[in-house]
């Protein structure tokens, strides 16, 4: 754990601290619309626990990338290495969905995982539409 990990999960629990006294103080409230559970509130507790939540996503995400780049290698170091191993090439393979209310949108690195994201994102539509015909 870095210390944007660290400084992420110290956001996270203030701010859930700050939601727990926002709502004893009555600035929040709690509901849940169809499965979906969700929070309102006006007040300074809620709004600097939404902040610090949002600080919170931005500092984890960020310690990623400074991982990715301690793991760099030096002009010397790069030398040093192709002239005692052979580099291997590493490739990464992935994709996504987003769902704007009912319009996915699919993203991948290569046509294959695009196509199969559409497919299990077309059942994924279908089982939640068949659930709630039936709820």
């Amino acid at each position: 754990m870095n210390k944007y990990h660290f400084l992420s999960l110290i956001c996270f629990i203030i701010s859930i601290i700050l939601f727990i006294l926002g709502f004893l103080h009555g600035e929040l409230q709690t509901g849940i619309f169809l499965i979906f559970p969700f929070i309102s509130g006006s007040g300074v507790y809620a709004f600097t626990g939404f902040i610090l939540i949002f600080i919170a996503m931005l500092l984890f995400v960020f310690g990623f990338s400074t991982d990715y780049k301690s793991y760099e290698l030096s002009d010397e170091s790069k030398i040093n290495q192709k002239e005692s191993q052979p580099t291997k090439k590493m490739s990464f393979k992935g994709g996504g969905v987003v769902l704007i209310g009912p319009i996915p949108i699919v993203f991948g690195s290569n046509w294959k995982i695009a196509m199969l994201l559409m497919i299990l994102t077309i059942i994924l539509i279908l089982i939640a539409f068949l659930t709630i015909k039936y709820l």
